[in-house]
């Protein structure tokens, strides 16, 4: 969850068709091996065998101590509060054994996106090193559906997020703030269209560049608490459920953001998309989305109680550069 630039234009989705809900067309692709610096087995592990002992986290009550690791964290090297170092120190001071790093990938139209790549890369890989031996840092980045990175396989891992819709060759923000999503509801055509736009945008993403994590997947509403723009009625979560499906068919590990309980109290995805990830035993990522390092670990345990409440008994975390499952 980010600020962002402004304008937009919502891009045509070819083989995606609205009505109430949304219908793919088209066979899935294949899923791509990342080719980062550190490899990823094809499967996720289900068992902690092996893994370094992780330490209470310091000063965040009530924190699990299961949680070792997060990737969606960003820096002042994109709109983040805190340099890469001070993220570094705040989460072996937690006991991680992890921490991924998921710059905003650079475009134009974003004012809090990265400016360079190759300057990204290169301050975090001298951080791999200073710390090796202390924590893992895996490289990556969050991608912007319309913003894709140059190379894939410079990254550890890909974060995909829709922030933006382009509108008659406009980029509208869908999380900067609510003047301007009041103004991306009107360009679009209304609430229903907006909600359509978004969630074809999501499914575009998934079936054509195959993030590794689908951040905050419902993050058209993070301004609509208790109704403000539209009504989450049942029009609203049939667009939301066909589009989950979509994802999970993907293979792509859908995150528990859980900044969103900073915005309505709640995390994303909402509790009844939860409820249809367990139906299809398919397990999230618990993250942070963090812009400073004071933050790493906030509402993570509320995050995790969502998850628990919606039925699931673990989740997955990013260790040595695979994913494992871990007990809730």
């Amino acid at each position: 969850m980010r600020g962002g630039g402004d304008g937009g234009r919502h891009r045509r989705h070819e083989g995606v068709e609205g009505g109430d809900g949304l219908r793919a067309g088209g066979p899935l692709l294949p899923r791509p091996r990342a080719d980062g610096a550190l490899r990823r087995d094809a499967g996720r592990r289900s068992k902690r065998a092996g893994l370094p002992p992780c330490g209470r986290p310091q000063g965040e009550a009530g924190a699990a101590s299961v949680i070792r690791s997060t990737l969606h964290n960003h820096t002042t090297l994109c709109d983040g509060r805190s340099t890469p170092e001070a993220m570094v120190r705040a989460a072996v001071a937690a006991g991680f054994s992890d921490l991924g790093f998921s710059a905003h990938s650079p475009a134009p139209f974003d004012a809090g996106s990265l400016r360079s790549e190759a300057a990204y890369r290169e301050t975090l890989l001298a951080l791999r090193q200073k710390y090796a031996g202390v924590i893992r840092i895996a490289i990556g980045m969050e991608q912007d559906f319309l913003a894709p990175v140059a190379r894939r396989a410079d990254y550890d891992f890909l974060i995909g997020s829709v922030h933006f819709l382009r509108v008659d060759g406009a980029h509208h923000a869908v999380d900067w703030d609510k003047e301007r999503f009041g103004a991306l509801l009107q360009a679009v055509g209304g609430p229903l269209a907006a909600v359509r736009a978004y969630y074809a945008s999501v499914v575009d993403m998934v079936r054509t560049q195959r993030p590794d994590v689908v951040g905050h997947f419902d993050l058209i509403v993070k301004f609509n608490a208790e109704g403000r723009f539209f009504e989450e009625d049942a029009a609203y979560r049939r667009i939301a459920l066909e589009a989950l499906d979509a994802v999970i068919e993907s293979g792509c590990v859908p995150e528990l953001n859980a900044s969103g309980f900073r915005w309505r109290g709640r995390p994303n995805p909402d509790g009844f998309l939860l409820r249809r990830l367990r139906e299809k035993n398919r397990l999230l990522t618990l993250q942070a989305d963090c812009h400073d390092a004071g933050d790493l670990l906030r509402f993570l345990p509320e995050g995790a109680e969502a998850l628990r409440q919606a039925g699931f008994r673990s989740a997955l975390q990013w260790i040595g550069g695979a994913w494992q499952e871990v007990g809730l």
